[in-house]
């Protein structure tokens, strides 16, 4: 893979800033994991908004530990997030190394005082938290990724400085007329 070139920066930037626009504004995502014998499985889960101070391309979210998302993550290591906007034009998903954080800190910055919390704290303490540290991005957004509109693929993978390479726009679907 080439890193960007100066003359991609503009438009890995352009890119960047369209996907987050489209995560910040969806409030549920899925959470995609390979399964134990082949396939995916996908569930909803609630978007966390980002702290500031975060690296904005590591996402969180919450889940049981016990279950067959908790356990796939443990076992593959990595997740999909995929973010549709309500819009029905921009689509965005991130993968990357995922991992299990079993921290009270963590789930309760991300839970306490939310619309699904209860005044003794049960469902928080029934959670972990998710943390998914994106290195590879594919979106669709109208009137920023490339035309015909949901035909090709645009995506960008991470470097390990942190920075995002673009690769060429790939057309894989058939037009039929």
């Amino acid at each position: 893979m080439r890193n960007s070139m100066p003359d991609d920066v503009p438009q890995v930037e352009r890119l960047l800033a369209a996907a987050r626009r489209t995560i910040e504004e969806v409030p549920f995502l899925w959470v995609v994991t390979p399964a134990a014998e082949n396939g995916a499985n996908a569930r909803i889960v609630q978007a966390q908004p980002a702290s500031d101070a975060a690296d904005f391309w590591t996402r969180w979210f919450l889940t049981p530990p016990n279950g067959r998302k908790a356990a796939e993550i443990r076992r593959a290591g990595r997740a999909t997030l995929a973010y549709q906007h309500a819009s029905g034009g921009a689509f965005v998903a991130i993968s990357g190394l995922a991992e299990l954080i079993d921290d009270r800190g963590e789930v309760n910055n991300r839970f306490r005082g939310s619309a699904y919390d209860d005044p003794n704290g049960l469902v928080a303490a029934s959670l972990i938290a998710v943390r998914v540290i994106a290195d590879h991005l594919e979106l669709h957004i109208r009137g920023v990724t490339a035309e015909p509109w949901g035909r090709g693929r645009t995506s960008l993978d991470r470097n390990p400085d942190g920075s995002w390479r673009l690769h060429p726009v790939h057309y894989d679907a058939p037009i039929v007329r």
